[in-house]
């Protein structure tokens, strides 16, 4: 028997993007070079694939068809709209900022308030200018105050537009992913790197925080990648509690003094051995196309734990590369659920943001993984076609219940 579960009055409901999984003809960054450097197209082709897939190239040319996709968004009832800047565009040498730029992103933020969208806006989202990563990027001891010169630029030209600032990015999977297992940009391995890179993104969150809410008064926090992790086994239990701490707890627990709320990215839901391996399942989850396990209820356990922190909390992320579009409708309404479940548990969850709109450009995997709630054709002119998951999930928004 089906109940229809209601949602707190207010709730926000939408869709999530990042600028340079979107945008299309970003060329200013590090992201950029490395796609089409001879390290990474060798290593495409000797694993049999077309390096022209891996490179964002036109992306989904939001930054010409925004007012397209943001009606898109309104038309499936949302009522909120996550996207990015890209710092490379606003900042294209350093110290000088292109106000050509700053004036199409002020288009965009207007196309989004004109649909009726609540916006949130990332303001770091893996990439870096060029000039910023010569000089070392976040590995720099003054990257703080470089990022800090940015964001006061934005805060003065664009913050009437916004209504909740993200500053960096899940920055446990920046730091980890670019200089400990060298799946991104410089593709390093370094603890000690990878640790230094860390305390400046701290430093340059809680820099920022500051410059917003000084100048904008808005509130902010980061976009925090946070899993559910789970012992193996009852010799794991300190080797779990010690790997979620530093996965989960470390980051945030350094810059949650300078959020107002808690931004939540939550796709992947881990068991953990007694040498703190990550395991495969002991459950037989169900995968996505790229063969992360769907767990819905590792979301509840997380939006539970942030209970302690006493903020509201929204969900800045969720969902599954999906292209036949068979899990996802299951997907967004199990989650749900759970989330519905943390609610009555005492977390204070205020939206939910699907990851993501339309089919993106997921980095180091290419286009191929298909996360949207709308298609994107790539052989046909990059045509939008709503998927059915997409109007299912539209009647939730729309009367803001879950019938599950």
């Amino acid at each position: 028997m089906t109940q229809k579960l209601q949602f707190p009055k207010g709730f926000l409901w939408g869709a999530a993007s990042s600028a340079y999984q979107t945008e299309g003809g970003n060329t200013n960054n590090d992201w950029c070079v490395w796609e089409k450097s001879v390290r990474r197209v060798d290593f495409l082709r000797a694993n049999g694939k077309n390096p022209d897939d891996f490179c964002a190239g036109i992306a989904c040319d939001f930054w010409n068809r925004f007012d397209e996709d943001f009606s898109l968004a309104r038309l499936l009832n949302h009522s909120a709209t996550r996207f990015g800047l890209e710092w490379s565009r606003i900042e294209p040498q350093e110290g000088v900022f292109d106000e050509k730029a700053l004036d199409h992103y002020e288009k965009m933020l207007q196309s989004a308030k004109f649909h009726g969208l609540t916006v949130f806006l990332t303001l770091h989202h893996y990439t870096n200018p060029l000039w910023f990563a010569k000089q070392g990027g976040f590995l720099n001891r003054k990257s703080a105050a470089k990022f800090s010169r940015y964001v006061t630029k934005v805060a003065d030209r664009l913050g009437q537009y916004v209504d909740f600032w993200l500053t960096i990015n899940e920055p446990e999977v920046y730091s980890s992913h670019s200089y400990f297992f060298a799946k991104y940009p410089p593709q390093e391995h370094s603890f000690w790197k990878t640790w230094r890179v860390v305390q400046n993104l701290i430093r340059a969150h809680n820099s920022a925080a500051k410059i917003l809410k000084s100048k904008t008064g808005k509130p902010v926090s980061m976009a925090y990648q946070l899993a559910d992790w789970e012992p193996a086994g009852f010799f794991s239990h300190f080797t779990h509690i010690m790997v979620e701490y530093l996965a989960n707890e470390y980051i945030l627990n350094r810059t949650i003094g300078t959020c107002d709320f808690i931004g939540v990215n939550y796709y992947v839901h881990h068991h953990v051995g007694v040498l703190g391996m990550r395991q495969h399942s002991l459950t037989h989850h169900d995968v996505t196309d790229l063969g992360w396990g769907i767990h819905p209820e590792g979301l509840e356990h997380v939006l539970l734990s942030l209970k302690r922190h006493k903020k509201p909390i929204y969900v800045t992320e969720n969902g599954l590369a999906d292209a036949r579009d068979a899990k996802r409708e299951k997907y967004i309404k199990d989650h749900l659920y759970h989330l519905y479940m943390a609610i009555k548990g005492g977390a204070d969850v205020r939206g939910y943001l699907y990851w993501s709109l339309t089919d993106n450009f997921e980095w180091a995997e290419g286009f191929w993984p298909r996360f949207g709630l709308v298609e994107i054709d790539r052989d046909d002119l990059l045509r939008r076609r709503v998927r059915h998951s997409a109007l299912k999930y539209a009647e939730i928004c729309k009367s803001n219940e879950l019938e599950y």
